[in-house]
């Protein structure tokens, strides 16, 4: 009888563990259970009308391992795009490219911040860096006051919904690569030293970014896995030494496995465990929190609205954290009279925002809209998604949580908990996939678990910074 892994979640680290457990063991029997009605999560793509649009703004880093972007590159057989980063920030009334470049740090912004920006690296000089007992100090002692006060602080409170007095230093360790001021001015003015190859660069499928999902997704399914999809867990009995664990689903399904992989939000595993987690489990779950995101998606006339892929509003005067123009990543051609627009309005579950209507939604974002530079869009139609569990909220007393929940995942046997959701950290699309290609090679052909092996890779996990 062939061993049977079940795999809660068809994100990236879902789909990759799937794909590469067949290529090691072509014996196992493999089950992925996703309850929406597509594959990759918030890395997915849709359809609206004749546009492919994707959940916000992603992209495929140069960061990624050369052997992974290779394989991704063959699996899309010609459709990975190789793009130059072309992007704007909205800062103190007034667009400035991102990634940064020197003459906006220098010429393009108020006196009083370019100046604050010269003082504060002149103070980095005598600066040993160092992280602080908060996001707030560790980002004042790295960046200085002007880029903290006018830049990340509001982006911090927008993003997680936190002060950033609130925020653990971890916050800034995972999310802000250029930590320190001396890194970020280094950074906008390597382009004078004639740097190249793939600095400022992404990579980007032709058909959106959920085809690498699809792709995957079809892979697996062609080699004999199984995909479920609008499938929902809501009973886990974990595999005990030799009894067989036991899924119970929304539909009515039961799902037999002998070693479970769980990729949904770690917060939401713990508390459909069966026999039910302790009281101080499911009490440090209830303290982590992610944020949300509500997407407003509009089918704009023109067949271009700007010639910029992304741009990013840090401030609290408009609602929206980011605009993308999906066909600026693609290349698409079609069609010629319309583009489309994605806004990224990130809130909470609680929230207001997250409850107004469709209607509302849009009049909020137009509204929000005007308060900027951009041109008025000729709108010819919208739609809008909502997403749960986007950003985790690393708050003073996340980590303490987090230990709990896992030292009590640790105790069951053949159950293991990864991916950007499943672990509650902070990463990009090629992370989770490498997550989900490490699970696969600690797991032996008669299932077990080389828990040594995985402690390593949790550590190199750990290491990860989001790429920007």
């Amino acid at each position: 009888m062939r061993n049977k892994v079940t795999i809660l979640g068809a994100g990236p680290a879902g789909l990759w563990t799937a794909l590469s457990l067949q290529e090691k063991y072509r014996d196992i029997e493999i089950t992925v259970i996703e309850e929406e009605d597509f594959p990759g999560g918030i890395t997915g793509s849709f359809q609206y009308k004749d546009m492919i649009f994707d959940y916000g703004s992603h992209r495929l880093h140069p960061a990624t391992d050369p052997d992974l972007l290779k394989k991704i590159e063959d699996m899309l057989d010609g459709d990975l795009l190789k793009r130059p980063r072309n992007g704007r920030i909205w800062l103190e009334g007034r667009f400035i490219s991102f990634p940064l470049k020197p003459a906006d740090l220098l010429f393009h912004l108020p006196f009083s911040f370019s100046s604050g920006v010269v003082l504060d690296s002149l103070g980095s000089l005598f600066k040993r860096e160092k992280e602080g007992i908060t996001f707030e100090d560790t980002l004042l002692a790295g960046l200085g006051k002007t880029i903290s006060n006018r830049f990340y602080f509001p982006y911090a409170r927008k993003l997680w919904g936190l002060p950033q007095a609130e925020l653990s230093p971890v916050q800034a360790r995972k999310r802000i690569a250029s930590g320190s001021i001396g890194k970020m001015v280094r950074k906008a003015f390597s382009s004078l030293k004639g740097a190249s190859g793939d600095t400022g660069i992404f990579y980007y499928p032709r058909g959106g970014f959920g085809q690498i999902a699809q792709v995957t997704a079809s892979i697996i399914k062609k080699h004999g896995a199984g995909i479920r999809y609008n499938t929902k867990a809501i009973s886990v009995i974990p595999p005990a030494n030799e009894k067989k664990g036991l899924i119970e689903t929304e539909d009515g399904g039961k799902i037999e496995t002998d070693f479970l992989f769980s990729t949904i939000p770690v917060t939401d595993f713990v508390r459909i465990l069966e026999p039910a987690a302790p009281p101080s489990v499911t009490e440090a779950a209830d303290g982590l929190s992610f944020r949300s995101m509500v997407f407003c998606f509009l089918e704009v006339k023109g067949s271009q609205y700007t010639s910029y892929d992304a741009h990013y509003f840090p401030g609290a005067d408009t609602c929206f954290s980011r605009l993308s123009e999906p066909k600026n990543y693609s290349l698409a051609e079609a069609p010629t009279d319309r583009t489309g627009l994605c806004f990224e309005i990130p809130c909470s579950g609680k929230d207001e925002i997250w409850k107004l209507s469709n209607d509302k939604l849009l009049e909020l974002v137009i509204g929000d809209l005007k308060k900027t530079d951009l041109p008025k869009p000729e709108i010819a139609g919208f739609t809008i998604r909502r997403k749960k569990n986007v950003y985790p909220v690393y708050d003073h007393d996340f980590a303490d949580r987090l230990n709990i929940i896992e030292g009590y995942l640790g105790t069951l046997n053949h159950t293991v908990s990864l991916g950007r959701q499943g672990l509650f950290v902070h990463d990009n699309t090629h992370h989770t996939i490498e997550m989900g290609v490490a699970a696969a090679g600690c797991l032996s052909s008669d299932l077990h678990w080389d828990r040594k092996k995985w402690a390593d890779y949790r550590e190199l996990f750990d290491s990860h910074v989001v790429v920007d």
